[in-house]
């Protein structure tokens, strides 16, 4: 299968000797560098979790549209609970104009938010650790979720690892500003398209992640996932089943002043003719760091002399700013 973008095995990274753990961190600094993406296998998330997850959170959006309104997130702001179509503009975030991105979405966010810590009691910690909105018409599915969520914690701790020493930093320079994560996991469904979209209207039009960097499972079903490489072309993302995407957002990239790529990606419509099934979903775990985490420009990734590109910013400002955009408020 044409997967569109890099494709590396990462199991070596936690058993290897120091010279596998360079050549896996050499390859990720390679494919973020170039085009922001790639595809991860050897991650260690049990296959019979992840189609377990995949099939419940079908199960969900394959609910009555009017018990799936029972969940929908009182913050309108894609964190938690369930977003119905019409309500996503995710082209907004970059500027752009179109109808509404052709798809629903339902998100959870972190499940161990300790009661009675001040630092997720402040009050700009209310946007990053609002509690879940967990459905229960579908048998399973907050255990399962949980379960999931817990997992991509632990594959993003191996992927930080990976991270620290592609830049060169000191051990544990970047885990240290996840210790209090405030990760989104976002179910996306694009149901099949039984009437022509609108002049302009995508699945998911195109944008930049907000956040350091996201972990997407993806189905293999016509009109998928691009993303636009260097030259301005738009290439399509098939990974391999049973893979991650990998893909760099804003946040990483204003750390390491524009050395990784926040690439830009869309999910297109599926082709007019398709036959068959053409019903598409993906599930993002989108990686947030402390709320209170400043993203400034990593010294090693700054020539001397010259200032940053970027100015610093608070992690959860930016996300909400963002956020904000792409559900009209």
């Amino acid at each position: 299968m044409n997967v569109g973008v890099p494709s590396i095995d990462i199991s070596g990274f936690a058993r290897g000797d120091p010279a596998e753990r360079r050549r896996i961190a050499n390859r990720v600094a390679d494919a973020v560098e170039t085009i922001g993406f790639f595809a991860v296998s050897g991650h260690g998330v049990p296959d019979a979790l992840m189609r377990a997850t995949r099939d419940r959170l079908a199960a969900f959006f394959d609910l009555p549209d009017a018990v799936k309104a029972k969940y929908v997130g009182t913050a309108n702001s894609k964190n938690r609970g369930y977003l119905p179509f019409g309500r996503d503009f995710v082209a907004a975030s970059a500027g752009g104009t179109a109808p509404p991105d052709w798809r629903e979405t339902f998100g959870f966010g972190r499940f161990d938010v300790p009661d009675g810590d001040p630092y997720y009691a402040h009050p700009s910690a209310a946007y990053a650790y609002e509690p879940n909105i967990l459905p229960t018409e579908v048998e399973g599915l907050a255990g399962t979720a949980r379960a999931y969520y817990a997992a991509l914690e632990r594959l993003n701790a191996l992927l930080l690892a990976i991270f620290e020493c592609a830049l060169d930093l000191e051990d544990g320079f970047l885990r240290r500003r996840f210790d209090r994560h405030a990760s989104i996991l976002r179910a996306i469904n694009y149901p099949e398209q039984d009437s022509p979209p609108a002049e302009g209207q995508l699945r998911c039009g195109a944008h930049t992640d907000f956040g350091s960097h996201t972990l997407l499972m993806v189905d293999d079903a016509p009109g998928g996932l691009q993303v636009r490489d260097l030259s301005g072309r738009w290439i399509d993302v098939s990974p391999p089943p049973g893979t991650y995407v990998v893909n760099i957002g804003d946040l990483l990239m204003t750390w390491t002043n524009d050395r990784w790529l926040s690439n830009f990606h869309r999910v297109v419509n599926p082709p007019r003719d398709a036959s068959g099934r053409t019903r598409r979903q993906s599930v993002a775990f989108f990686v947030q760091p402390n709320y209170d985490a400043v993203i400034e420009c990593i010294e090693s990734c700054r020539v001397s002399g010259e200032p940053p590109k970027h100015p610093p910013v608070v992690a959860w400002q930016y996300r909400r700013a963002k956020l904000t955009r792409t559900t009209a408020g």
